[in-house]
């Protein structure tokens, strides 16, 4: 039996406009609202409405067929599994994108980690070349002092020093010139 409804179907064949506008006026307010209540906006219902009407007219139109529900119900069901095809297809692409992101960063990390890896050995390479130019009584001195806690009494006598007070401030003008030293030189090889 024909439902009174298949005057809907029958203008969507046809290109019925004022039929058509009805429709849009009937149900594209209850494919918004629905859509929006699940993860959608007023876009998506709007593509998804017209998305719907034109599935309705590729799979009926052109052969006799008979609506023998309302045609809201047909519309609202395509709706329905079009949008949750949607959302599925949106979680998938969401998944890949996630888990390429993931991998970049990790990817990232690692190219990180062995850059740090290589300017910490240029780094050390760096220090060990401008420790030769400080003088032979700063490298006695910071030898000492950094090689097993010598005590400083020990440094004092060794390095014919007058006290402790002279190892430190002698500990400090070396390590500064070796920190002067290294940032010139280092700033030089890094930076061309």
């Amino acid at each position: 039996m024909q439902h009174t409804d298949n005057r809907y179907l029958e203008a969507l064949c046809t290109g019925n406009s004022s039929l058509l506008d009805e429709v849009y006026r009937k149900y594209a307010r209850e494919v918004m609202l629905w859509v929006v209540k699940n993860n959608g906006d007023a876009d998506d219902a709007q593509d998804l409405f017209q998305d719907a009407l034109m599935a309705i007219y590729d799979r009926y139109c052109g052969r006799d067929f008979q609506l023998s529900g309302a045609f809201g119900a047909l519309l609202m069901t395509v709706c329905r599994r079009k949008w949750f095809d949607r959302l599925s297809q949106k979680k998938r692409e969401e998944g890949v994108r996630n888990a390429e992101a993931e991998r970049y960063t990790e990817e990232t990390s690692e190219w990180e980690a062995a850059e740090e890896a290589i300017l910490q050995q240029k780094r050390q390479e760096c220090l060990s070349q401008v420790f030769e130019l400080l003088s032979e009584q700063c490298r006695k001195l910071l030898s000492l002092i950094t090689a097993d806690e010598t005590p400083v009494e020990q440094i004092v006598q060794q390095l014919g020093m007058a006290n402790a007070n002279a190892v430190y401030q002698s500990k400090h003008r070396c390590t500064a010139r070796w920190r002067q030293l290294f940032y010139e030189h280092f700033k030089a090889t890094t930076h061309g």
